[in-house]
């Protein structure tokens, strides 16, 4: 049987736990160090998908402004070029950098 309009609701969003950063995390409590990490890929993930609509917005926008796209874009632009800065999927590992010499 198909969903009618009427008869569609639209899916509740599903409540996680609070959990502490995994900096704040005792190492020896394994269930609540992989809670934290679930956490902090769980964030990160919902950062990059975010950069990722705006990716969406930003092709939509070119599309319906033709020529004119320059002007008329440049704010989702901006958004998305500090999303492809800023929102990264990085995990629960932080990876330190090497200094230079």
């Amino acid at each position: 049987m198909a969903a009618t309009a009427d008869s569609w609701e639209y899916p509740t969003q599903r409540k996680f736990e609070d959990v502490a950063p995994l900096s704040e995390v005792d190492p020896n409590d394994k269930a609540a160090v992989l809670r934290s990490r679930a956490l902090a890929v769980r964030e990160s993930w919902i950062s990059a998908m975010e950069g990722r609509i705006i990716q969406q917005e930003l092709k939509k926008c070119y599309n319906a402004e033709g020529v004119n796209h320059y002007q008329n874009c440049r704010h989702l632009v901006e958004l998305y070029l500090t999303a492809l800065k800023e929102k990264r999927v990085e995990g629960w590992r932080k990876v330190s950098k090497p200094e230079s010499a």
